[in-house]
């Protein structure tokens, strides 16, 4: 960032915060949202609807609902054509894209690729496909990813395992996942996703950015949180190559410029935990429409925003991945939604350098040490510079999002940080 951003930026920042410390000091009470409600949902079976789709029975209207698929198979469910595989469930409608015929390989098994559902009902993180030496595919998965389904003899994807001798389930190798992410329920009305600012919600002036939408479930998204006086465009320049690497995989980019209500989470309150009722809208839209990999959500932001992300990951740890803060951390305490914790990077300047009514190296040490509590894996990266200075670790950034799908096991980084990441970094 320049220094000429940085002082109207800051500048403005300072005003904001030092009214937030005044508002803390009497006591003023900060209030936590829960996740967003779930649509009604009516189903196959004829029940009326109790809970909606999430719940795990088949309700009027719903063909399925999680792993629940009934009595269903491919062959019913595809009318014949497709009768070999898995069927699947997402977002309470038939998942069918691993019902195939597949291929006939030499002994004349069928191999049958495809993508695991998740106890979610959402596919888990794909990537390429190998084929089988005497069947036909193998199964699909992704370093990090849950294994998929082989071809007898077949073997699955990068990290992957062997798959069973017959075409059985492949073994999880390291790197896989061992938790699934809980996507909110389908909201129904979803946005276009396209590059240019949307309102969502009622909310407007959401900074959407897109790349090609990738062919399968496979795409990472972010939420990105801009600092006090500063723009929803602001990850263009303090994120960019997270950005570039997000849109080149066909993925989602989300930035917020106003709030349906700031509260402490954010610091100067320019952010709320009432938004996050929009990012779960967002995050089950852009599964649902945009073919993004639900093992593949992060967030991250700078100053306010670094400190809202750091919350979100808390507030959201059902379905945030990771989550990297510039500058940010937490001047309240928060609560995780649920078990897990995801992998955090706090980024921040030297103590007693970057200090903007408070020092963003303790509200780093504050959120990395409610982490170490939980057993969740934080590092600590010290730029040695100032206020929101770490713009030069983005790329960094990027590669710990990649290396981090939701659920990731073991801890890729448990014993040392890749070759090539930043010697300002350290594991907490």
């Amino acid at each position: 960032m320049s220094s000429r951003i940085e002082i109207v930026h800051w500048r403005s920042f300072a005003s904001g915060l030092f009214r937030t410390a005044l508002v803390a000091l009497v006591g003023v009470g900060v209030s936590c949202s829960s996740a967003s409600d779930g649509s009604s949902g009516k189903g196959s079976s004829g029940t009326p609807a109790t809970t909606g789709c999430g719940d795990g029975m088949i309700e009027l209207g719903e063909d399925c609902d999680g792993t629940n698929v009934g009595t269903a198979t491919c062959a019913t469910a595809t009318g014949n054509p497709a009768a070999s595989g898995t069927l699947g469930c997402l977002n309470c409608k038939f998942y069918t894209n691993e019902c195939s015929t597949g291929p006939t390989g030499a002994g004349g098994s069928v191999g049958v690729g495809g993508f695991p559902v998740t106890s979610g009902g959402f596919p888990s993180n794909t990537g390429g496909d190998t084929t089988g030496s005497s069947g036909g595919f193998g199964g699909i998965t992704a370093s990090g990813g849950t294994a998929g389904i082989g071809g007898s003899g077949g073997t699955i994807g990068s990290n992957g395992g062997t798959s069973a001798a017959t075409g059985g389930a492949g073994a999880v190798a390291a790197g896989g996942g061992s938790a699934t992410p809980t996507i909110p329920p389908d909201p129904g009305d979803c946005p276009n996703f396209a590059n240019g600012t949307i309102t969502y919600e009622g909310l407007d002036g959401i900074q959407v950015a897109v790349g090609t939408k990738s062919e399968g479930p496979t795409a990472p998204m972010l939420f990105y949180w801009h600092g006090t006086g500063s723009t929803s465009g602001e990850y263009a320049f303090m994120a960019a190559p997270v950005a570039a690497g997000i849109t080149a995989a066909g993925g989602v980019i989300v930035s917020f410029q106003n709030s349906t209500g700031g509260d402490l989470l954010s610091g100067t309150s320019i952010f709320g935990a009432g938004d996050f009722k929009l990012t779960d809208g967002l995050a089950a839209c852009a599964v649902k429409n945009f073919n993004v990999d639900p093992r593949r959500i992060y967030t991250m932001g700078c100053s306010a925003g670094g400190l809202f992300a750091a919350a979100m990951a808390a507030e959201r740890s059902n379905y945030i991945a990771a989550a990297s803060s510039n500058s940010g951390g937490w001047v309240v305490p928060v609560t995780f939604e649920g078990s897990y914790t995801p992998p955090y990077m706090a980024v921040h300047g030297a103590p007693g350098t970057d200090v903007v009514v408070v020092d963003f190296s303790m509200t780093s040490a504050t959120a990395e040490m409610a982490w170490k509590q939980r057993g969740g894996f934080s590092m600590d990266c010290n730029t040695g510079g100032g206020h929101c200075g770490g713009a030069g670790l983005a790329g960094d950034v990027w590669t710990f999002f990649q290396a981090h799908p939701y659920g990731v096991s073991p801890e890729p980084y448990a014993s040392a940080l890749p070759s090539g990441f930043s010697t300002e970094c350290t594991i907490d």
